[in-house]
């Protein structure tokens, strides 16, 4: 896809977008299955004997699998940050006040589903096809046009409305350093300058 930067700036807010509200916890209520008591609090001993007969019995199968889970518990929390969240409702709003086709929103919040979650686009576009024989097949190349048409579409409606990104992340300024340390403005007949540094006449 060839992408402006503002598109490819709008693109990488929708996926981040979608990111986040993946992240964010589900509603609450009872439990679909399992017990609806909460989970038994193990003490430091207790903990150390089951890790120790773990690693013996399945080689710390479980262990990893508890670390794996406390360390998703966290990440899901970083990424539901006030700012963060508050940015997801503005990208996400974006998109049905600016795309006007109901098949392109589909397509562009499923290319954004996909790329946060760091899938395959053509795996996904041929299980989507198997799955649901029925429906209109997607094709590859068509679905990138769409892709683009609703970022051009989300692009002209940002700059029709003057709505401000507030994305900083690839404007970053890189500062040279200054050459001379002395005063700014020097005359050639009071001061002493080097030959390679004298202008050209």
């Amino acid at each position: 896809m060839a992408l402006s930067d503002m598109q490819a700036v709008i693109l990488e807010r929708i996926i981040e977008a979608i990111d986040t509200d993946m992240a964010m916890p589900g509603a609450t209520g009872p439990r679909m299955y399992g017990s609806a008591m909460p989970e038994y609090i193990h003490d430091a001993a207790e903990l150390n004997t089951l890790e120790f007969v773990d690693e013996h019995l399945t080689g710390g199968m479980h262990t990893r699998h508890r670390n794996a889970a406390i360390d998703a518990v966290t990440e899901r929390r970083a990424k539901c940050s006030k700012v963060r969240i508050g940015r997801m409702e503005e990208a996400l709003a974006w998109v049905p006040m600016f795309v006007w086709d109901h098949e392109m929103r589909v397509v562009l919040f499923d290319y954004a589903r996909v790329k946060a979650n760091g899938w395959d686009w053509t795996r996904f576009i041929s299980a989507r096809n198997r799955r649901n024989p029925q429906k209109k097949a997607w094709v590859k190349r068509t679905l990138y046009r769409w892709i683009e048409k609703s970022l051009q579409q989300i692009e002209c409606g940002i700059v029709n409305k003057s709505i401000l990104l507030m994305d900083t992340a690839g404007l970053q300024v890189a500062h040279g350093e200054a050459k001379h340390t002395g005063k700014s403005i020097r005359s050639g007949l009071r001061s002493w300058t080097s030959p390679e540094e004298m202008p050209a006449a």
